[in-house]
Protein backbone atom coordinates (compact mmCIF):
# COMPACT_ATOMS: atom_id res chain seq x y z
CA UNK A 1 0.00 0.00 0.00
CA UNK A 2 1.54 3.56 -0.81
CA UNK A 3 0.51 6.74 0.32
CA UNK A 4 -1.65 7.67 -2.90
CA UNK A 5 -4.52 5.49 -1.05
CA UNK A 6 -4.65 7.59 1.94
CA UNK A 7 -3.49 10.75 0.67
CA UNK A 8 -5.82 14.00 0.16
CA UNK A 9 -5.57 15.10 -3.20
CA UNK A 10 -7.89 17.76 -2.91
CA UNK A 11 -5.83 20.35 -1.20
CA UNK A 12 -6.88 23.77 0.03
CA UNK A 13 -2.96 25.72 -0.79
CA UNK A 14 -2.03 29.56 -0.33
CA UNK A 15 0.30 31.84 -2.12
CA UNK A 16 3.04 33.13 -1.28
CA UNK A 17 1.38 36.62 -1.09
CA UNK A 18 -1.64 35.35 0.75
CA UNK A 19 -1.90 37.48 4.22
CA UNK A 20 -1.80 35.43 7.65
CA UNK A 21 -4.82 36.43 9.06
CA UNK A 22 -6.44 35.29 5.61
CA UNK A 23 -4.40 31.83 6.48
CA UNK A 24 -5.86 31.57 9.88
CA UNK A 25 -9.25 32.02 8.67
CA UNK A 26 -8.63 29.04 5.69
CA UNK A 27 -7.07 26.65 8.62
CA UNK A 28 -10.02 27.49 10.51
CA UNK A 29 -12.41 27.54 7.82
CA UNK A 30 -11.04 24.00 6.68
CA UNK A 31 -10.02 21.81 9.76
CA UNK A 32 -6.58 21.54 8.75
CA UNK A 33 -3.37 22.70 10.88
CA UNK A 34 -0.77 23.03 8.24
CA UNK A 35 -1.18 24.70 4.41
CA UNK A 36 1.05 24.28 1.55
CA UNK A 37 1.91 27.08 -0.02
CA UNK A 38 2.90 27.16 -3.38
CA UNK A 39 3.49 29.48 -6.40
CA UNK A 40 1.09 30.18 -9.62
CA UNK A 41 2.80 26.68 -11.45
CA UNK A 42 1.35 25.08 -8.67
CA UNK A 43 5.47 24.13 -7.38
CA UNK A 44 5.32 23.59 -3.60
CA UNK A 45 7.15 26.77 -1.96
CA UNK A 46 6.44 25.54 1.51
CA UNK A 47 4.28 25.08 4.64
CA UNK A 48 2.67 27.80 6.69
CA UNK A 49 0.89 26.15 9.88
CA UNK A 50 -0.16 26.79 13.58
CA UNK A 51 2.96 25.84 14.64
CA UNK A 52 3.90 28.94 12.69
CA UNK A 53 1.39 30.90 14.14
CA UNK A 54 2.32 30.03 17.62
CA UNK A 55 5.58 31.25 17.15
CA UNK A 56 5.25 34.50 16.10
CA UNK A 57 3.19 35.38 18.98
CA UNK A 58 5.72 34.78 21.10
CA UNK A 59 7.70 37.84 22.33
CA UNK A 60 10.56 38.41 20.19
CA UNK A 61 12.87 37.68 23.49
CA UNK A 62 11.39 34.10 23.42
CA UNK A 63 12.18 33.58 19.82
CA UNK A 64 16.20 35.13 21.07
CA UNK A 65 16.01 32.68 24.16
CA UNK A 66 15.12 29.12 22.37
CA UNK A 67 18.48 29.89 20.00
CA UNK A 68 20.10 29.27 23.12
CA UNK A 69 18.33 25.94 24.32
CA UNK A 70 15.99 28.21 27.27
CA UNK A 71 13.24 26.14 27.87
CA UNK A 72 12.01 27.79 30.88
CA UNK A 73 10.00 31.21 29.71
CA UNK A 74 8.00 31.48 32.70
CA UNK A 75 9.58 35.26 33.91
CA UNK A 76 8.22 36.65 30.25
CA UNK A 77 4.99 38.89 30.50
CA UNK A 78 2.43 36.99 28.52
CA UNK A 79 -0.99 39.68 28.87
CA UNK A 80 -3.30 39.23 26.16
CA UNK A 81 -2.66 43.08 25.31
CA UNK A 82 0.38 41.99 24.13
CA UNK A 83 -0.40 39.31 21.80
CA UNK A 84 -2.86 40.95 20.17
CA UNK A 85 -0.35 43.74 19.06
CA UNK A 86 1.97 41.14 18.13
CA UNK A 87 -1.18 39.41 16.20
CA UNK A 88 -1.97 42.58 14.86
CA UNK A 89 1.62 43.40 13.71
CA UNK A 90 1.54 39.84 11.98
CA UNK A 91 -1.63 39.29 10.45
CA UNK A 92 -1.64 41.75 7.82
CA UNK A 93 1.94 40.39 6.28
CA UNK A 94 1.97 37.55 3.42
CA UNK A 95 2.95 34.27 4.43
CA UNK A 96 6.12 33.84 2.50
CA UNK A 97 7.74 35.76 5.12
CA UNK A 98 7.08 33.18 7.75
CA UNK A 99 6.75 29.78 6.11
CA UNK A 100 8.60 26.46 6.50
CA UNK A 101 10.83 26.32 3.54
CA UNK A 102 10.69 23.51 1.68
CA UNK A 103 14.49 22.88 1.87
CA UNK A 104 13.68 21.87 5.91
CA UNK A 105 10.95 20.17 5.44
CA UNK A 106 9.71 16.59 5.07
CA UNK A 107 8.04 15.07 1.87
CA UNK A 108 6.99 12.26 0.38
CA UNK A 109 5.45 11.59 -3.21
CA UNK A 110 2.42 9.54 -4.01
CA UNK A 111 4.35 6.30 -4.07
CA UNK A 112 5.81 6.44 -1.09
CA UNK A 113 5.20 2.93 1.61
CA UNK A 114 3.30 2.87 4.32
CA UNK A 115 6.89 2.15 5.87
CA UNK A 116 8.68 5.00 4.87
CA UNK A 117 5.32 7.43 5.61
CA UNK A 118 5.40 6.39 9.02
CA UNK A 119 8.68 6.97 9.75
CA UNK A 120 8.83 10.40 7.49
CA UNK A 121 5.88 11.25 9.90
CA UNK A 122 7.37 10.26 13.38
CA UNK A 123 10.56 12.21 12.22
CA UNK A 124 8.06 15.07 11.42
CA UNK A 125 7.52 18.54 13.64
CA UNK A 126 3.91 18.70 11.98
CA UNK A 127 1.56 16.00 12.02
CA UNK A 128 1.23 15.65 7.92
CA UNK A 129 3.50 16.50 4.95
CA UNK A 130 3.11 17.17 1.47
CA UNK A 131 2.72 14.83 -0.99
CA UNK A 132 4.86 15.84 -3.65
CA UNK A 133 5.74 15.17 -7.74
CA UNK A 134 8.46 16.21 -9.80
CA UNK A 135 8.18 17.94 -12.73
CA UNK A 136 11.19 19.13 -14.28
CA UNK A 137 12.87 21.12 -11.58
CA UNK A 138 9.59 21.83 -10.22
CA UNK A 139 8.12 20.19 -7.25
CA UNK A 140 4.33 20.17 -7.73
CA UNK A 141 1.85 19.85 -4.77
CA UNK A 142 -0.46 16.42 -5.57
CA UNK A 143 -1.51 16.18 -2.17
CA UNK A 144 -1.72 16.49 1.55
CA UNK A 145 -0.85 13.39 4.00
CA UNK A 146 -1.25 13.45 7.63
CA UNK A 147 -1.18 11.24 11.08
CA UNK A 148 -4.94 11.04 10.76
CA UNK A 149 -4.88 9.80 7.05
CA UNK A 150 -2.72 6.59 8.29
CA UNK A 151 -4.69 6.26 11.33
CA UNK A 152 -7.77 6.16 8.99
CA UNK A 153 -6.18 4.71 6.06
CA UNK A 154 -4.88 1.80 8.01
CA UNK A 155 -6.42 0.89 11.56
CA UNK A 156 -10.13 1.89 10.77
CA UNK A 157 -9.85 -0.47 7.91
CA UNK A 158 -8.23 -3.23 9.84
CA UNK A 159 -10.53 -2.36 13.05
CA UNK A 160 -13.87 -3.14 10.59
CA UNK A 161 -12.44 -6.29 9.22
CA UNK A 162 -11.65 -7.86 12.91
CA UNK A 163 -15.17 -7.20 13.93
CA UNK A 164 -16.72 -7.88 10.61
CA UNK A 165 -14.53 -11.19 11.51
CA UNK A 166 -16.13 -11.41 14.71
CA UNK A 167 -19.48 -11.54 13.42
CA UNK A 168 -20.78 -15.07 12.75
CA UNK A 169 -21.90 -15.97 8.88
CA UNK A 170 -25.25 -15.96 8.14
CA UNK A 171 -26.72 -19.69 8.19
CA UNK A 172 -29.51 -21.38 6.48
CA UNK A 173 -32.09 -21.71 9.04
CA UNK A 174 -35.26 -22.82 6.93
CA UNK A 175 -37.90 -21.42 5.17
CA UNK A 176 -38.86 -17.53 6.83
CA UNK A 177 -40.97 -17.00 9.40
CA UNK A 178 -42.40 -13.90 9.32
CA UNK A 179 -43.89 -11.78 6.50
CA UNK A 180 -42.87 -12.75 3.10
CA UNK A 181 -40.43 -10.04 1.67
CA UNK A 182 -41.77 -10.12 -1.41
CA UNK A 183 -45.55 -9.56 -0.80
CA UNK A 184 -46.91 -6.97 1.44
CA UNK A 185 -48.14 -8.39 4.95
CA UNK A 186 -46.61 -12.09 3.86
CA UNK A 187 -50.22 -12.27 1.01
Amino acid sequence: MTTKKIMTSRVVALRPADKVADALSMMRKHHVRNLPVVDDSGAFIGLFGVRRLGRLLLPKAAVELSRYNVADLSFLPDEIAQMSERWREVAKEPVERFLEKEKKLLFCTPDTSFPQLLELLEQSKDSSLPVIVLEGNARKLVGMVSAWDVLEGIIMKLLAEEAGADTPPAQDKGPETGPSPTTPNGQ
